[in-house]
């Protein structure tokens, strides 16, 4: 048998056969993407900011001034102190 120069040698068409199926399975990553993930991505929502200061400075002293209400109430003794030991901690 001769072998005529229109007939690919095996390794040939295994490399044309592999470029191919290659770009069947870009294609079909390619539509499931815009199919069934990108669809389920768009509906997820960011969960709400729920922060009601600007800065941590403000969260910081309305923390110390509630330590200092509850000091105040308790019993008095120390309260300054224990306040300003909590202002001083305050990243402001």
């Amino acid at each position: 048998m001769k072998m005529s120069e229109s007939t690919k040698p095996p390794l040939a068409r295994l490399v044309l056969f592999m470029v191919c199926l290659s770009v069947a399975g870009t294609c079909i990553a390619g539509v499931h993407y815009f199919a069934v993930d990108l669809p389920q991505q768009q509906a997820v929502t960011a969960p709400a900011n729920e922060w009601e200061y600007d800065n941590p400075c403000d969260l910081c002293i309305e923390t110390c001034d509630r330590v200092m209400g509850h000091c105040v109430e308790s019993d008095g003794n120390n309260c300054l102190a224990e306040f300003y030991v909590c202002y001083n901690t305050c990243p402001c």
